[in-house]
C-alpha cells in the first residue's frame, strides 16, 4: 500500500503539474499608472465567491495571512503579475493529499475552493490501492484562478490599489521626514509626482527652516565657543594681574623690611635696645651688648651688622651668636 501511494502521487504530479497556478505567465497584464513597488514583492487580494461569482474583498502589499469565510480566498500575487498562487504552503507536485480529519478552518489546499479533486477511477491500474473513500487527491485548479481572475479583473485592480499606495507612502514619507536630510530625500522622489504637489512647497519650506535653524544654531555655538575663550583669557589676564599685583606688595614689604632694619643698623648707639639687649658701647662696625647670660659672660661684641631690632629674637649656638634669619 505504501509504494502504490507513492506510485500514486507521482503519477498524479505527471498529469496535474501543467495545471499548477504557480510560474504561469498570464496575458491580461495591465499598462502600470504607478511606479509602486511593493517592499514585500508581492501583493495579497482577499477574494470571495458568491452566487454573482468572484469579488475583490481587499488588496494589500503585506500578507494577508487568514480569511474570515470558508468561500473566501488570498491570491499572492509577484510583481510582475506572472505568479499568482493562492497563499498557503505548496509543493512541488501539485498533489495534495486530503482526509476527512482535515482541518477546514485552516487556509490549506484541503480547504480552498481554487482546487480540484482527481478522480481515482480514471487512473491507471497501478494506483488502484489508493483508499479513495478514506482520502482524496487534490491539485491547485489553474483554470479556476483564471476564472477567478477574470471576474474580478484583479490585475486591473492592483494597478489601481498601487496608487492608492504610492499616495499612502508619499503621506507617509512626508510625516516621518523631521530633518534637513530627509526631506531633501522625500523632495527628490517625489518632485515630479503630480499628487505630492501640495506637500512639496511645504517640504521646501520646513526644510529651509530646519537648515537656517541649524545655521544659526552652528553661529550661536561658535559666539559662544568664542565668548568662553575670550572670557578665559580674561580671567588668565586678570590672575596674572592679581598675581603681580601680590608680587609687588610682598616685594615693597621686603624692602621696607630691608630699609628699616638698615636704618636701625646705622643708628645703633650707646643705649638703643637690639634684639640682644641694650648697647653699651660702640666701636668700629662692633656693638657691646649688655647680655646677661647664666653661666656666661656679662657683655658680648657682636657685628652691628648683624644685629635686630627689639623682639627679633637672640640665639647662641655653642657659644656663637646666630643672626635671625630674613627672607
Amino acid at each position: 500500500m505504501f509504494y502504490k501511494n507513492i506510485i500514486y502521487t507521482l503519477t498524479l504530479s505527471i498529469l496535474f503539474f501543467g495545471c499548477s497556478a504557480s510560474n504561469q505567465a498570464l496575458n491580461t497584464k495591465p499598462t502600470p499608472k504607478s511606479g509602486y513597488v511593493s517592499q514585500s514583492g508581492y501583493y495579497y487580494a482577499l477574494i470571495e465567491k458568491n452566487k454573482t461569482g468572484w469579488k475583490i474583498v481587499d488588496i494589500k502589499d503585506t500578507e494577508i495571512e487568514k480569511r474570515a469565510k470558508t468561500n473566501q480566498e488570498i491570491l499572492k500575487v509577484n510583481e510582475s503579475y506572472s505568479e499568482v498562487n493562492p497563499n498557503f504552503a505548496m509543493n512541488s507536485s501539485n498533489v495534495y493529499i486530503c482526509r476527512n480529519s482535515n482541518n477546514t478552518n485552516q487556509y490549506t489546499p484541503c480547504s480552498s475552493n481554487l482546487t480540484s479533486t482527481v478522480d481515482a477511477e480514471n487512473i491507471v491500474d497501478l494506483i488502484k490501492g489508493f483508499d479513495s473513500k478514506s482520502s482524496k487527491q487534490k491539485y491547485v485548479d489553474k483554470e479556476l484562478i483564471d476564472e477567478a481572475l477574470r471576474q474580478t479583473n484583479l490585475f486591473k485592480a492592483i494597478d489601481n490599489k498601487k496608487i492608492v499606495l504610492e499616495q499612502a507612502q508619499c503621506d507617509r514619507l512626508f510625516l516621518a521626514a523631521k530633518t534637513a536630510e530627509e526631506l531633501d530625500a522625500f523632495i527628490e522622489k517625489y518632485s515630479s509626482y503630480t499628487y505630492a504637489s501640495t506637500l512639496i512647497p511645504i517640504a521646501t519650506k520646513n526644510r529651509d527652516n530646519l537648515k537656517l535653524q541649524l545655521q544659526n544654531k552652528k553661529l550661536e555655538e561658535e559666539r559662544l565657543a568664542k565668548a568662553s575663550e575670550q572670557k578665559i583669557l580674561k580671567s588668565e589676564k586678570q590672575l596674572e594681574k592679581e598675581n603681580l599685583a601680590l608680587t609687588k606688595i610682598e616685594q615693597r614689604a621686603i624692602d621696607n623690611y630691608t630699609k628699616n632694619i638698615e636704618n636701625f643698623r646705622k643708628s645703633i648707639k650707646k643705649g638703643v635696645e637690639t634684639n640682644c639687649g641694650l648697647v653699651v658701647d660702640v666701636k668700629e662696625s662692633q656693638a657691646k651688648i649688655d647680655f646677661t647670660q647664666k653661666n656666661s659672660i656679662n657683655e658680648l661684641w657682636i657685628d652691628s651688622k648683624k644685629l635686630f631690632p627689639k623682639g627679633h629674637g637672640c640665639r647662641f649656638v655653642n657659644g656663637k651668636y646666630i643672626a635671625p634669619a630674613t627672607f
